[in-house]
């Protein structure tokens, strides 16, 4: 019965992300942190992360390696075809672990991961913003 309870639980966060979605500003987010930077690399090895923030909406794959892939239109566009925009590692950073974002002259940026209800969210680093985000297998389009 119990474990019937807290997969229900389970099942209701990945439903309602919004409500299940860490606060980074709240210190809650400890709870929640991904401690182990080979946890992060091999979570988000080989995926397209999908993100938004306001209404900038972007979706980058994160190849084996460290190669960050900006999806773009896809590889077969014309005009905004996939391509390489930066780089991607991981690294612990104190008690938690951090995605590092290198853009090279767009800069450079930080996340500690967090996971919460099937949800992750990327608390910002100064000057990263906070972001929820949703991981798809693959190379692939986000659809926005």
């Amino acid at each position: 019965m119990k474990r019937l309870m807290v997969t229900s639980i389970v099942l209701l966060a990945g439903i309602s992300g919004e409500v299940m979605a860490v606060d980074c500003s709240d210190g809650t987010q400890l709870k929640n942190t991904v401690s182990d930077p080979n946890v992060v690399a091999n979570t988000l090895s080989g995926k397209t992360v999908c993100a938004t923030n306001g209404g900038d909406k972007w979706q980058e794959f994160h190849q084996a390696g460290g190669a960050l892939i900006d999806y773009k239109k896809g590889p077969n566009d014309l005009v905004d075809k996939t391509k390489q925009v930066g780089t991607w590692s991981t690294a612990r950073g104190g008690s938690d672990s951090l995605v590092t974002y290198n853009y090279g002259t767009g800069g450079t940026y930080s996340y500690e991961v967090h996971l919460s209800g099937g949800i992750y969210t990327f608390c910002g680093v100064s000057p990263a913003p906070t972001l929820d985000v949703t991981l798809l297998s693959g190379q692939v389009s986000c659809g926005f």
